[in-house]
């Protein structure tokens, strides 16, 4: 069974969250205590740091959506309704932005006929919207989030819930991401092939790494022969 992570592997992620931060920032004029020119950056800092309390299980999806919003306005009191609404304003944003990487259909048809499946940290819905967009979803038959087992990535719950569901031993899984602490270290520690997608080629990491999705099928045929 062949797993991968979707945002930074299949999905851009940043460039979206990139552009709809920005257009979020100039919905909210003067609100959000931040230069235009940092905010980017700012923003997938919170998104970041929150987002890795959801995974560790210390606060639900929403609280930590919320939680960024607050600290977003410097805003401790944000009422829940306030903030959930405030979030909707980006997400309409991000996901009208949200695409795949130009070499993830092409590696996905090349491996059509593997069992293929998806192991992720985003929220199911969000997530599952990001793959139907992108043509992606149908390649895919075991897919499992975070809030399905209530722990994310680098937790190994996630990794041996996606392999129960797939029937296979994690020593006879590959997981494919583009996060050493995320996916390819506590994949490996568990027995499975980590794959790591260095888009930047900047990172040392014992083999197998590739950097693009475009080697994937060819480095998967070299170790089978």
């Amino acid at each position: 069974m062949i797993f991968f992570d979707i945002d930074g592997t299949l999905i851009d992620h940043l460039s979206a969250s990139a552009a709809a931060s920005l257009r979020f920032y100039d919905h909210f004029p003067r609100a959000i205590p931040f230069d235009r020119e940092d905010f980017s950056v700012a923003w997938e800092k919170i998104l970041d740091k929150h987002f890795e309390r959801f995974c560790r299980g210390e606060i639900s999806l929403w609280e930590q959506r919320r939680a960024r919003m607050r600290e977003v306005f410097a805003q401790p009191e944000l009422c829940d309704s306030e903030a959930d609404e405030r979030y909707q304003v980006f997400v309409r944003e991000y996901e009208q932005r949200t695409s795949a990487y130009l070499d993830a259909a092409p590696c996905l048809e090349r491996l059509r006929g593997s069992s293929l499946g998806i192991i992720s940290n985003g929220a199911r819905e969000q997530q599952l919207g990001k793959l139907r967009r992108a043509g992606l979803l149908e390649f895919f038959s075991v897919l499992v989030f975070s809030e399905d087992v209530g722990l994310g990535k680098p937790a190994s719950r996630i990794f041996l819930e996606a392999c129960r569901l797939a029937g296979r031993d994690p020593a006879a899984s590959i997981h494919v991401g583009d996060s050493l602490g995320a996916d390819v270290m506590p994949s490996r520690a568990l027995g499975m092939r980590g794959i790591f997608l260095d888009r930047t080629g900047r990172l040392p990491v014992d083999p197998p790494v590739i950097s693009t999705l475009a080697e994937l099928p060819g480095l998967l045929v070299e170790n089978l022969a």
